[in-house]
């Protein structure tokens, strides 16, 4: 009997040992599956890391091609092409200048502004001027889908976003002023002044009388039975393409004398227009289109618009304050003086300049573009204007120097883009997108 007992003792220990191994296998199970969590966590939260990286690297990529459209468009470099295409993309890292043992994300833009892609009919001002059905937003180089690319620091990871981006039709019916000079009032500017219009056949338009005119003063328009299309663009920009130049004050061969003091007025002077001097004028409202239907004329939004236009890329300047160099919409705040060194614009990007005050001297600059006067003008030295200028004060502007003004009209009147200017540059709303 206690032979008996014995044995049963010997097999409970037997069970506790089995016990004891089915728990150390479940422990290690359970340790191996823990382990494999934290991997996988690892993984995970590695993974967002990356991704994080990535998404900022786009976001950083997107603010510069946004930046960069804003400052100048498509084609800053004016070779007639885009800047940035998918071939040729802006390819940077971040940071831009490596720490050691920084982290480097890699990220790049392009634009793309082929027809029909997925900015067409999204522009601020949308045209189908080739009547296919979409927007013509695309083709020029005041328009673009942007697309940004970026990149984890080990390339695992990449986010691709992007954005559409137009610019604001700052003209009436996105067509720039067609006269070389228009004045509310009567002309009173021009004494030796030398007009030239290639491209139409109105030279002066003027709601007043036409009083004072030098010795040398003359119109030229292009010769009858030629066209645009006949001359090249340098050709009908220029101020002299006779050999030598300026002889019997001719602009060039390919221009006709049409006005002079000795003849008269010809068929490209339109003076005492009442409808034009009829047009309302404020200094005070800049809010209503009715008080101001004379830059209602020229401009597509109203003038406290524009000016916030200006404002927004940071180009109203103070009276007197030198505007040198200045490109795009340009907003004066008050009387200025432009001096014969100073150069507004440029032959690639011209400038809007308009002045809320006194043009107090026109004295030798040289500007590009469209100048807009609510006060008066008073020409001295030897100025250039290529473009227009246009004179909203009911009084007559004066001065007796020796203005050239060569009609060009930056926005084109046949319906394509026109050029890309500074301070239109717009985001479109809702056209974000992450791939």
């Amino acid at each position: 009997m206690k032979l008996y007992n014995q044995k049963i003792s010997h097999q409970k220990g037997a069970a506790n040992l089995f016990v004891a191994v089915i728990l150390l296998i479940g422990i290690t199970l359970v340790a191996i599956s823990a382990t494999k969590t934290v991997l996988t966590e690892t993984k995970i939260a590695a993974n967002n890391y990356r991704t994080v990286q990535a998404t900022a690297a786009a976001q950083a990529a997107m603010d510069r091609a946004v930046a960069y459209f804003m400052a100048g468009g498509l084609d800053q470099d004016g070779d007639a092409t885009v800047d940035y295409e998918l071939a040729t993309p802006f390819t940077f890292t971040l940071p831009e200048t490596p720490v050691a043992g920084a982290q480097l994300t890699s990220a790049q833009f392009y634009f793309d502004n082929a027809d029909d892609n997925q900015c067409d009919c999204q522009l601020v001002v949308a045209k189908d001027s080739d009547s296919d059905g979409d927007g013509d937003c695309m083709g020029g180089f005041n328009a673009a889908l942007i697309i940004a690319q970026g990149r984890s620091d080990d390339n695992s990871a990449v986010r691709t976003i992007s954005q559409c981006v137009g610019s604001v039709d700052i003209f009436n019916n996105g067509e720039s002023p067609q006269q070389p000079f228009v004045s509310k009032a009567g002309v009173g500017v021009f004494g030796n002044a030398k007009i030239i219009n290639r491209y139409s056949n109105i030279s002066i338009w003027a709601g007043g009388a036409d009083t004072v005119h030098g010795a040398s003063y003359g119109t030229y328009l292009r010769p009858s039975g030629t066209e645009t299309g006949d001359y090249t663009e340098e050709e009908l920009d220029s101020s002299c393409e006779v050999s030598p130049c300026n002889v019997a004050n001719n602009p060039g061969p390919n221009t006709q004398p049409v006005s002079n003091q000795k003849s008269g007025n010809g068929i490209d002077v339109i003076t005492d227009d009442l409808t034009l001097a009829s047009k309302s004028t404020s200094t005070t409202n800049y809010t209503d289109r009715a008080e101001n239907e004379f830059f209602d004329m020229f401009f597509e939004k109203t003038k406290a618009d524009t000016k916030e236009l200006a404002a927004n890329s940071d180009r109203v300047f103070a009276a007197g304050e030198s505007i040198d160099g200045e490109t795009g919409l340009i907003w004066v705040d008050g009387n200025i003086h432009l001096n014969g060194t100073t150069v507004v614009g440029s032959p690639n990007k011209f400038a809007i300049l308009i002045i809320d005050g006194n043009l107090d001297k026109l004295n030798g600059a040289t500007i590009y573009g469209i100048v807009y006067v609510t006060g008066t003008v008073e020409i001295a030295g030897n100025p250039v204007v290529k473009g227009s200028l246009i004179a909203e004060n009911p009084a007559a502007s004066t001065g007796a120097g020796t203005l050239t003004l060569v009609f060009k009209p930056w926005g084109a009147s046949d319906g394509s883009p026109n050029p890309f200017i500074n301070g239109t540059g717009a985001i479109i709303p809702g056209s974000w997108k992450d791939w």
